[in-house]
């Protein structure tokens, strides 16, 4: 996955070549403004920041459903 850097450094490629060249310079601005905005704001994390995250979601899943089946058997032998 490109880090947000790579993305920057692509997005000036593409707006200084192909059909964006001929753009006038305040629309290549306005682009790069708006295109740095998104990246900003955009929640983008490395895949294997993703896949750490989902296993450590699966283990506690796991474990949650552990604790439950106790409290029910706990719960079960009171009465």
């Amino acid at each position: 996955m490109l880090k947000p850097d790579q993305i920057r450094t692509r997005i000036e490629q593409m707006l200084q070549q192909g059909p964006f060249a001929g753009l006038s310079d305040d629309l290549r601005l306005a682009m790069r403004s708006q295109l740095n905005a998104l990246l900003t704001s955009a929640d983008i994390v490395t895949r294997e920041e993703f896949e750490v995250q989902a296993e450590a979601l699966r283990r506690t899943t796991a474990r949650l459903a552990e604790l439950e089946a106790i409290v029910a058997r706990l719960e079960a032998a009171q009465h």
